[in-house]
């Protein structure tokens, strides 16, 4: 799987489709196949397509996402910590967001952008990052 392949994938796909690729991305990353830039890449693009699904992704899978997020997690790169942060709200990866709002107390000299962006992220979420599609529910 490569990230040029996802990209050219319609909008809108069926959940377990995307479940599979979300699983095979795993994979790949898990056995050196795809690097971490191009992991981002492509997670970042089923994300993307999940939403549009207006579903959550099962609880096991978010749970394996954010197991490898976490792990990767760095504040040095102000592009990684702008997909992960997409990643962790859009997917509901509490465990993450957890790891992002320790960053901010743990360390001091991070890059003025890099904490403004994940200030404003965690502000915007507040208490619902479990639920990517709260802001949605009053439209029921």
């Amino acid at each position: 799987m490569n990230y040029e392949d996802i990209r050219k994938l319609p909008d809108h796909c069926a959940a377990d489709f995307l479940h599979t690729l979300f699983h095979d991305a795993l994979h790949d990353f898990e056995n050196g196949t795809n690097d971490k830039q191009e992991f981002l890449l492509i997670l970042s693009e089923l994300t993307d397509r999940q939403a549009m699904t207006y579903e959550l992704l099962e609880k096991e899978l978010r749970d394996d996402i954010d197991q490898v997020l976490r792990k990767l997690w760095n504040t040095d790169s102000y592009d990684e910590v702008d997909i992960m942060l997409s990643l962790i709200v859009n997917l509901g990866l509490k465990e993450c967001f957890a790891q992002v709002q320790n960053s901010l107390q743990q360390n001091s000299k991070l890059d003025p952008a890099i904490r403004s962006e994940i200030e404003e992220t965690v502000a915007e979420v507040g208490e619902h990052i479990a639920n990517p599609l709260h802001s949605l529910e009053r439209y029921r």
